[in-house]
């Protein structure tokens, strides 16, 4: 094999050739983006790390998670033309961004400055992921994302600065071969819910699609909610006919999971109809948060598109709504028969 040498710790890249014969179709390139030393200030806290792709473009067809859930509650990886901060290893971001309270030495800032694609999450014990043949995110000069940038979510300061976060990184498994179908990620949210205490209830997300012309083939979804979730689905919906892309009980490891329906297609002036049943078993009001204890409702839709002169990376997705403004039947005369959970 042979090492590249990089400034700092926390990547590594290794490029592997098979045989002295290979051809450049049987390189692999592995990137490990992994969380330095750092001191944990309280539960909950939001840290980011960034390192620069070296010069060179790649694809991104899967990715292998080290983490526990009893230290780590998320991790994101997201591909950036610039990072939340350019002059430091690691930083406060996203949840803590805001947040003046936090002890420590480390700035606070967003998880990019500029455009960013999400390409990989991980909750719960979730275990490697594989896109499909011939898919893969872009990322490398070419398509303006020179950065990886993980986000670790601490559940468990106590955990991690007991040496919990020595073993919290994601390997990135890459190529330098141009991958016909690009990925990409759209994501529904919600915004703002709250759910009485001993009560149960529907939180709802609904999206259009209309800005985009391109087609999403989505091949893998993934859900995220906190303790209250009991179910998270989501549906294409096109002229009131109901389209199951997937649903899944959150408390199971939060990988992505195949779409089973392989010809589902979503186009410009469809709709995209989430829900997440939530069971409040607190004796207290819980609301939508970035703590662990607060709650969040999450769909998350992984799909390609081919690749085309004009389309070399897909910015990601997003559609934030919900309550007290959204509920499916204010938006569609008929509803789908729901799967079973």
């Amino acid at each position: 094999y042979q090492s590249l040498a990089l400034t700092g710790a926390s990547v590594s890249i290794v490029k592997y050739i098979r045989s002295t014969s290979s051809s450049q179709s049987n390189e692999r390139m592995d990137i490990t983006v992994k969380m330095p030393h750092v001191t944990v200030p309280k539960d909950d806290t939001y840290f980011c790390t960034k390192k620069l792709i070296p010069t060179g473009n790649y694809s991104t067809p899967g990715y292998t998670p080290h983490a526990t859930q009893s230290v780590a509650h998320h991790m994101l990886l997201y591909a950036c033309e610039i990072p939340g901060e350019e002059n430091v290893q690691t930083w406060y971001c996203d949840g803590m961004a805001a947040s003046s309270s936090t002890s420590g030495s480390l700035p606070h800032g967003s998880t990019c400055n500029s455009a960013a694609t999400l390409v990989w999450a991980w909750a719960k014990d979730a275990p490697a992921f594989k896109l499909p043949k011939g898919v893969g995110f872009p990322v490398g000069p070419s398509t303006k994302l020179r950065y990886l940038v993980l986000q670790v979510h601490v559940k468990s300061m106590a955990k991690a600065n007991a040496g919990g976060m020595e073993n919290v990184w994601v390997t990135a498994h890459s190529t330098p071969v141009p991958q016909p179908k690009i990925a990409g990620i759209y994501i529904s949210a919600s915004s703002y819910e709250t759910i009485k205490p001993n009560k149960t209830r529907n939180w709802d997300i609904v999206c259009n699609i209309y800005k985009d012309d391109i087609e999403m083939h989505p091949f893998a979804f993934r859900t995220h909610a906190h303790k209250l979730g009991v179910e998270v689905m989501g549906y294409r919906v096109r002229n009131e006919k109901w389209s199951l892309i997937g649903h899944k009980n959150p408390q199971l490891p939060e990988a992505f999971y195949k779409v089973k329906n392989t010809h589902l297609v979503i186009k410009k002036g469809d709709w995209l109809a989430s829900r997440c049943v939530m069971h409040n078993f607190r004796n207290r009001v819980t609301m939508t948060g970035s703590k662990h204890t607060d709650e969040m409702c999450n769909f998350y839709i992984m799909y390609w598109t081919p690749r085309t002169k004009n389309t070399q990376s897909l910015a990601t997705k997003e559609c934030n709504n919900g309550y007290p403004w959204v509920h499916w039947r204010n938006y569609f005369t008929t509803l789908p028969k729901l799967p079973k959970y």
